[in-house]
C-alpha cells in the first residue's frame, strides 16, 4: 500500500508539473496561428475574408532601419527668438541637391533652449531636423505665443513637414475591377484590361461605397443633417508588384471588401510627385508654453466618467491647467511618405505630439514621449499620436493624460493599414481607437491603454472602425462589429467593458470577435511575425530593440 501511494504521489507531481508547463504555453487563435512549419496560417471565412498582413506599415514599407543623415548645417541657441536662425538653416539645406540616397542633409540644433516666436517648416525632400537629445538637458524647442495671437486660440504645430500635394490619380488609366467580391486581406484582383499597368506602378485602388452600402451598415437614417452618411469611396495607396494577364497584384492588402453590389472597385495610376520623401525629426524636446493662471475644475470627462478605483489616479474635482492659447501640436506631417519622427519628447501640447495627416504613407514614429498636455479635457483635444494616412508604424511610444492617445483619425477614405506596436498610455481620459467614419484595417499590437473599436451614436462618427485588430493588448476595452465587416480582439488582458457616457455608446450593437480573454496568445507580436515571414529575421532585427521580441 505504501508503494502504491508512493507511485500515486509521483504521478500526481508529474501530472501537476505537466499542467503547469501547459499553462506556460500561450494559446493560439482560431483565425491566425503558427502552422506545423512555423508559418502563420490564416483561416478565411466563407467569403474569403481573413486577418490581413499589416507588415507593410512603417518607413520604406516596413523592416528598413531609419538612416543616419549627415549634418550639413549647425545651429546654436541665442537669446530671444531663434525661429529665423533655424528656418534659414533648413532653407539652406533645402536648396542643396539630393544625393543618391535621396537626402540633402540634416540641420543639427546643438544642445540648449530655443525660444520660437514662429513655427518651423520643412518643405523639401531629403531634409532632417536633428537635436542633441530629448531630455531636459538636450535640445529644447519652446513654442512661444506670438503677441499677435495672444487672446486667441492657436491650433497650429510648432514643426510642420508638408509637401505641395498628395495623390493625383490619372483617371484616363482607370480600369474597373471585375471580381464580384475581393475579400479583406486580398492583394490580387482582376480588371477589364491590365495592358496599361506594370510592376512598379504607383496606383490608387478604389473601393466604391454606394447608397446601398450606406443603407446596409445602417448609416442612412441615424439622424438628420450632418449625422446621415453619404456614399463615399475608400482609396488605397499602393504599388503594383505583378501583372499576369488581367490579374494585378499589389504590395499591401485591401482592408475592406470590394463588393459588386455596393459599386465594385477600380484601379488607376497615380502621380505623387508633390509628396515629400526622406524627411524626419529626431532627438528633440518640444515645449508648448502656456498661461498657468488659466485653470479649470474637472468633474469627470465627457468620454469616460470618473476614475474611481485604486489602479487609476482619481480626477474628480481636481483643478488642472486648461489654457488653449498655445501650440496644440508639436510635429505635423502632411503629404509625406517615407518619413520619421524618433526620440522626441513633447510637453504641454493641447492635442498631438505627432500628427501624420493627409496623404501620409510609410511613416515611422518611435521612442517618443508625451507629458502633461494642457487643454480642456473635452472633444477635439489630446489626440496624442494621430495617424490619418496609410501604412504607418508607431512603436515604443508613451503618452500621459491624453484622451485618444493612439488614434486613427482623418477619415476612412484614406486611413488604413496603420499599426501601433508596444506602446503605453497612462492616466488616459478616453480610449485609443479609430475615431472617424469607417476607418478600416488598423492593428493595435501589445498596446497598454484603454481601447475601443465601436459604434458612436448621436454624433456624425457612427461606425468608427472596420476590420480593426487588437492583439495581446492590456486595459479595459470594447469591440463591436459593424455589418459587412468585423473587429477583433485576441489575447486581451482587461475588462471587456469601457465606461462611456451613454450619450455616445450603443450597447446593443453586435460584439466583435473576441478570443482568449485575459490570456495572451502566440505569437507575441502579430506585426513582427508577419514582417519576419515577409522579409526575414534581418528586417525584424533592424527595427526592434533588445527587449522587443517576436514570439
Amino acid at each position: 500500500m505504501k508503494l502504491k501511494n508512493f507511485y500515486v504521489s509521483v504521478l500526481m507531481i508529474l501530472f501537476s508539473g505537466s499542467i503547469l508547463c501547459a499553462q506556460d504555453i500561450p494559446p493560439t487563435t482560431t483565425l491566425v496561428y503558427p502552422g506545423t512549419d512555423g508559418k502563420l496560417v490564416y483561416v478565411a471565412d466563407s467569403l474569403g475574408n481573413k486577418i490581413p498582413d499589416f507588415s507593410n506599415a512603417g518607413y520604406k514599407g516596413g523592416g528598413v532601419p531609419i538612416p543616419y543623415v549627415a549634418n550639413k548645417e549647425t545651429v546654436w541657441p541665442v537669446l530671444g527668438d531663434n525661429s529665423a536662425n533655424i528656418q534659414a538653416a533648413i532653407d539652406r539645406v533645402s536648396a542643396l541637391p539630393l544625393n543618391a540616397s535621396g537626402f540633402r542633409g540634416a540641420v543639427l540644433l546643438k544642445m540648449g533652449m530655443y525660444d520660437l516666436e514662429k513655427p518651423i517648416t520643412i518643405k523639401a525632400s531629403g531634409v532632417v531636423l536633428r537635436g542633441e537629445g530629448m531630455s531636459d538637458i538636450g535640445t529644447i524647442l519652446i513654442g512661444k505665443v506670438p503677441k499677435e495671437r495672444q487672446g486667441g486660440v492657436s491650433r497650429g504645430a510648432l514643426v510642420t513637414i508638408s509637401g505641395a500635394s498628395g495623390l493625383n490619380p490619372q483617371e484616363e488609366t482607370k480600369q474597373v475591377i471585375t471580381d464580384k467580391y475581393v475579400p479583406v486581406g486580398a492583394r490580387s484582383f482582376n480588371v477589364v484590361s491590365a495592358k496599361v499597368f506594370k510592376a512598379g506602378d504607383k496606383v490608387v485602388v478604389r473601393r466604391i461605397g454606394n447608397k446601398e452600402f450606406i443603407k446596409e451598415i445602417g448609416e442612412d437614417s441615424i439622424g438628420a443633417g450632418r449625422n446621415r452618411w453619404r456614399p463615399f469611396n475608400i482609396t488605397y495607396d499602393r504599388v503594383i508588384t505583378d501583372v499576369k494577364g488581367n490579374t494585378i497584384t499589389i504590395d499591401a492588402p485591401i482592408f475592406c471588401a470590394i463588393e459588386e453590389r455596393f459599386g465594385g472597385g477600380e484601379i488607376a495610376k497615380c502621380d505623387d510627385s508633390g509628396r515629400l520623401e526622406q524627411v524626419g525629426v529626431e532627438n528633440l524636446r518640444g515645449i508648448s508654453e502656456y498661461n498657468p493662471t488659466v485653470r479649470m475644475t474637472s468633474y469627470g470627462n465627457m468620454d469616460r466618467g470618473n476614475f474611481d478605483d485604486k489602479t487609476r489616479q482619481h480626477y474628480e474635482g481636481d483643478e488642472y491647467f486648461s489654457d488653449e492659447n498655445h501650440y496644440f501640436n508639436f510635429i505635423n506631417l502632411t503629404n509625406v511618405k517615407n518619413g520619421w519622427v524618433r526620440n522626441i519628447t513633447g510637453l504641454h501640447f493641447g492635442s498631438s505630439v505627432v500628427n501624420a495627416g493627409n496623404a501620409t504613407k510609410w511613416i515611422t514614429v518611435q521612442d517618443c514621449e508625451s507629458w502633461e498636455p494642457v487643454s480642456i479635457r473635452a472633444g477635439a483635444r489630446r489626440f496624442t499620436y494621430m495617424m490619418s494616412g496609410q501604412l504607418s508604424l508607431v512603436q515604443r511610444c508613451f503618452s500621459q493624460k491624453g484622451r485618444h492617445n493612439f488614434v486613427l483619425g482623418g477619415s476612412g477614405q484614406g486611413n488604413s493599414g496603420n499599426v501601433f506596436l508596444d506602446c503605453q498610455a497612462v492616466n488616459a481620459f478616453s480610449t485609443s481607437e479609430p475615431h472617424a467614419n469607417w476607418i478600416n484595417g488598423g492593428l493595435y499590437d501589445n498596446i497598454k491603454a484603454p481601447l475601443s473599436a465601436r459604434y458612436w451614436k448621436d454624433i456624425n462618427i457612427g461606425w468608427a472602425g472596420a476590420n480593426i485588430v487588437f492583439w495581446n493588448c492590456e486595459g479595459d476595452y470594447v469591440t463591436q462589429s459593424p455589418p459587412t465587416a468585423k473587429n477583433y480582439s485576441f489575447g486581451h488582458i482587461g475588462i471587456n467593458a469601457v465606461i462611456f457616457n451613454t450619450f455616445f455608446q450603443d450597447y446593443t450593437k453586435p460584439r466583435g470577435h473576441i478570443e482568449s480573454m485575459d490570456r495572451h496568445v502566440a505569437p507575441r507580436s502579430l506585426y513582427l511575425t508577419q514582417l519576419r515571414e515577409r522579409l526575414g529575421d534581418g528586417a525584424v532585427k533592424s527595427i526592434i530593440k533588445k527587449d522587443q521580441t517576436v514570439e
